[in-house]
């Protein structure tokens, strides 16, 4: 298992492996045999989007061009499902909340409800990836501030031009509404003594690479808690799930990301870990875990009101444990042995050949795995588990959100 230096290596914001540890009571209560609430739910308010990125990892579910796949789906999830989903949450005391898609989550008229109705019942986290152009439309600025931890906003480039190009932003959805509306909650955020963190995200494509100093540019003058690089992830459902080359990561893009990190200083931040796989493990991209046991702590309620394994695997009904439209979200959490049949079929049966390489629950799984192996060995379970737990404490005195593996 790891230690406490080796766990934090990776910094406090984005390292999915110390956040598996900051909750290990709840991966231990896992491998007893327990069934505990997840830590973290990722739940999709829209599937419909009002940009068209290509490197999207939902790109298989929303885009035009992807009309004659099974998983094409605009669905946006209705007020029903979605408010009784927040109630179980609630009532199950799941950890953190991340609204995402899927589409752009802000589509749904009804998400400023669901945050209020969380924020005002509850002590869950709650964090939000938009791309911010509908911000104004519901006018979610205070309700944002007030009820989440963090809002990320998706730009991924350095300038109008490539921005309003790879996004596919028609009107006035494009680059000067996101500015805008990222300045509102900024200026909201200070008036009320900044009660949340607010970041910019860029994905690291070949159509993007090029800019990754002009977003450090441009983002070093604004008021934002951190700017996050992180390399895209090519999903299986376009380019047959082929990751890019060695030489565009060593060639193209590190030059680039130590020239920005001089601009920005503490506000730089990086996955590393998915680019250290990436570079490092060309074979298997650090896929060496048994069990897709991460997923256990953060399944993915999509649009169509399925509960699904992860974020990779939403639209694909095979991978559901049921639907929001049948049961509630406790119900078809509680139902264990669908849960074990299902991932009896990705580990044992198929062994990861439908999963994405780097996939969501990727880095949770190394931690898990690491601790199941563990805790499998040791023979004295309650010394184990009591030194897990005491190191579960320190390492959540040293990360940031936590709760959002």
């Amino acid at each position: 298992m790891l230690s406490k230096e080796e766990i934090l290596t990776s910094g406090k914001i984005f390292n999915p492996a110390a956040k598996v540890y900051a909750n290990a009571d709840r991966v231990v209560q896992y491998l007893e045999g327990e069934n505990p609430a997840p830590v973290l739910v990722e739940i999709d308010p829209s599937n419909t989007c009002n940009h068209g990125c290509y490197f999207c990892i939902s790109s298989y579910i929303h885009l035009p061009e992807s009309k004659n796949l099974e998983t094409y789906d605009k669905t946006v999830m209705p007020r029903d499902v979605l408010l009784g989903a927040c109630k179980d949450f609630v009532d199950m005391g799941v950890r953190a909340v991340n609204w995402t898609g899927g589409g752009e989550p802000t589509i749904n008229k009804h998400l400023k409800e669901a945050i209020t109705y969380i924020g005002e019942n509850s002590d869950i986290k709650m964090g939000i990836f938009t791309n911010g152009t509908l911000l104004d439309r519901w006018d979610l600025f205070e309700t944002m501030v007030d009820n989440m931890t963090w809002v990320r906003f998706s730009i991924d480039a350095g300038t109008p031009e490539t921005y309003n190009h790879i996004r596919r932003a028609k009107g006035n959805q494009g680059w000067d509404k996101m500015v805008n509306n990222l300045n509102t909650l900024i200026k909201v955020n200070k008036d009320k003594g900044k009660k949340i963190g607010i970041g910019v995200g860029f994905v690291i494509t070949p159509d993007t690479c090029h800019e990754v100093v002009d977003f450090a540019k441009f983002f070093a003058d604004i008021d934002v808690d951190y700017c996050q690089y992180k390399p895209e992830i090519v999903n299986r459902e376009r380019e047959d799930g082929v990751q890019r080359d060695l030489e565009f990561w060593n060639k193209n893009v590190e030059p680039q990301l130590e020239a920005a990190k001089e601009i920005l200083g503490s506000k730089f931040q990086i996955n590393g870990y998915k680019l250290s796989d990436l570079i490092e493990d060309r074979s298997l991209f650090g896929r060496r875990y048994k069990k897709c046991m991460g997923s256990q702590i953060q399944p993915c309620v999509g649009a169509d009101g399925n509960v699904y394994v992860c974020t990779n695997h939403r639209g694909y009904k095979q991978y559901s444990y049921g639907s929001l439209h049948e049961k509630s979200f406790k119900e078809v959490w509680n139902d264990v042995q669908e849960r074990k049949r299902i991932m009896n079929q990705i580990d044992n049966v198929e062994c990861f050949k439908n999963c994405t390489q780097l996939c969501k629950p990727h880095e949770s799984n190394k931690a898990v795995w690491d601790i199941y192996q563990a805790y499998d060995k040791e023979q004295d379970k309650k010394v184990f588990k009591d030194n897990l737990l005491e190191l579960q404490k320190e390492v959540k005195e040293n990360i940031i959100h936590s709760e959002f593996i």
